[in-house]
């Protein structure tokens, strides 16, 4: 609705003319007045006309404000001259301004608030953007890191090729070809380039007693246990017989591959649990050359931790170890041949072999080098595969006769990654029993020194899975009762 204005008449009088009659006077005096009030309403009918025209005008600009503003000048310029010239007054009808007045100011603020949405709509919308441009950004330089350091890790750092034409790795394409199934299984399990190998036959699951060894119990269905409850997925099992893959395959829901290498002559009639010892080696070299970091894992160990949140990832080989004190890292001994004199002193290092049932090893030409070494040596003259590795990882070159892979070692903290002597014998005490325990929660312990195998595991599950806190504490600290 526009603005009205409404005129106030402002009498006026007349002098009297003492020559006319009373009736002439009267008579003349309606004439003149209504001649003068005629020509008045037309002047302020033909203001307010184009006030009201005014106010359209601005209506339709869509500024109710500036119509007001506008109305209030005109009407008080009017005022003014009316004034000065005893024209009637002009007045705002005040209800309906003050209306039009309160209405414009809240389409104002709905404007204002509408505009304030838009504006906020944007700045999400231009956040929301530019996160997924950083994210974008940022997979872009990891995958970039992960292929220049797998080339990297490769060639071995700046190791130059070895002169050795077996000791070369193969290009990653050929391998890919030559095992699709391994290679699409690790591309799609693996976390961060890595993964977690276990092998398994029917000694695992112990359901055949003419092979059943470790006085029985079925560790594979446990070790499944174990990667769910500690939640590590990026694992596969490769699979060394067709029980197990029965087995495997009924269980569902599991990581497995088939293992299609052959057997090596030498070990075709030893027992089931050596073959999977000798064919890890094997494996290794293809996981290795595929680019992915391994960590290598027996089934009669329990982790408590994920084990890749605790790996440092500064040498070639991470590897648990056989010692239960300081031996694990080092110590030095010494000699003294009196019959010598003043030189009759000596000294050497005594280190404990490292355990490969728990190893991590880094995808590089160094360890490729060391998994063919150990192999060729199997697949040759057999052996113990751990006594056989531990000879070609700690010794150093000499001559002709033997020349080292030059893969850098870590012992990992046998504190973290326990082996079964130190939690059940030398450091009992630190462990045992559960319900006064100060120690700190491993990463894993791992049932290397004793026979009964999966009991001892299963206390171990019982007591930091289900908080059954005394539930190792009568295993004895030998393979013998009272040991």
């Amino acid at each position: 609705m526009a603005f009205g204005v409404v005129p106030a008449i402002k009498p006026r009088r007349f002098p009297v003319n003492q020559g006319w009659s009373t009736k002439q006077i009267t008579l003349a005096s309606v004439l003149l007045f209504g001649c003068v009030a005629a020509l008045l309403s037309l002047r302020t009918l033909k203001h307010t006309a184009l006030l009201d025209a005014h106010a359209a005008e601005i209506r339709h600009s869509g500024n109710p404000l500036a119509e007001r503003e506008a109305l209030v000048k005109r009407v008080a310029a009017w005022n003014i001259n009316a004034e000065q010239n005893g024209l009637p007054l002009l007045r705002l009808e005040d209800e309906k301004v003050k209306q039009q007045e309160e209405e414009a100011e809240k389409e104002e603020e709905a404007k204002e608030q509408e505009q304030e949405r838009r504006e906020a709509q944007e700045e999400a919308k231009e956040k929301e953007q530019k996160q997924k441009d950083e994210a974008k950004e940022q997979e872009q330089e990891r995958r970039e890191a992960e292929e220049e350091a797998a080339e990297e890790s490769q060639l071995g750092a700046c190791d130059p090729p070895d002169p050795n034409p077996a000791y070369r790795m193969r290009p990653k394409e050929q391998l890919e070809a030559e095992y699709p199934e391994v290679a699409d299984k690790l591309a799609k399990l693996s976390a961060n380039n890595e993964i977690m190998l276990a092998l398994a036959n029917g000694v695992m699951i112990c359901q055949n007693t003419t092979i059943c060894w470790w006085n029985g119990g079925n560790i594979l269905g446990s070790s499944l246990t174990i990667v769910e409850k500690v939640d590590i997925k990026n694992y596969v099992i490769g699979v060394m017989d067709d029980e197990t893959e029965r087995y495997l395959t009924a269980k569902g829901n599991t990581n497995w591959f088939r293992v299609k290498l052959p057997v090596p002559q030498i070990q075709e009639h030893s027992h089931p649990a050596n073959r999977v010892s000798t064919m890890k080696y094997s494996l290794l070299q293809i996981f290795i050359q595929l680019g992915y970091n391994t960590l290598i894992t027996d089934m009669d160990l329990v982790y408590l931790q994920n084990p890749f949140n605790h790996l440092h990832r500064d040498a070639d080989i991470e590897v648990q170890t056989d010692g239960f004190d300081e031996t694990a890292y080092g110590r030095l001994g010494g000699v003294n041949d009196p019959t010598m004199g003043w030189g009759g002193g000596g000294l050497y290092m005594t280190t404990f072999t490292t355990n490969v049932g728990c190893m991590w090893a880094k995808a590089n030409a160094r360890t490729f080098k060391l998994m063919v070494q150990v192999t060729e040596h199997l697949l040759n003259k057999g052996g113990w595969d751990q006594q056989i590795f531990n000879s070609y990882l700690m010794r150093p070159s000499h001559g002709t006769a033997f020349q080292s892979a030059y893969a850098h070692l870590r012992v990992l903290d046998i504190d973290l990654w326990v082996n079964s002597k130190i939690f059940f014998r030398s450091r009992r005490a630190k462990y045992i029993p559960g319900a006064t325990s100060q120690a700190q929660l491993p990463v894993m312990i791992h049932m290397n020194y004793h026979p009964d195998k999966h009991k001892r595991m299963l206390c171990i599950m019982d007591r930091f899975y289900d908080n059954k806190v005394d539930a190792c504490d009568n295993m004895p600290g030998g393979s013998e009762p009272g040991t």
